[in-house]
């Protein structure tokens, strides 16, 4: 089964930055989107580098969560850019 670029993208954007309320995708926080067999990476960042842990994470698993429903998924890593948590998630 051949993984949807776009389901996953679609996915991975539709997560809600906790603060404003507002898609990631919509605020541009969406850098990059890999998929390699059944494992698909998404690297994002948050708009300050010192945005609290707990928004940094919630927002990490609600991408991992909505990721991983797309078919054909099976392992999603989140890569968060630019932030102190940036090894963490």
């Amino acid at each position: 089964m051949t993984i949807d670029m776009a389901a996953v993208r679609e996915a991975a954007g539709s997560a809600r930055d906790p603060e404003v309320r507002r898609s990631i995708a919509e605020l541009g926080l969406l850098d990059d989107v890999q998929v390699e067999g059944h494992h698909v990476t998404v690297h994002f960042h948050l708009t300050s580098p010192l945005c609290p842990s707990a928004f940094a994470v919630r927002i990490g698993q609600e991408i991992r969560r909505r990721v991983r429903a797309v078919p054909g998924v099976e392992v999603c890593e989140v890569v968060l850019r630019d932030h102190f948590l940036r090894d963490t998630l």
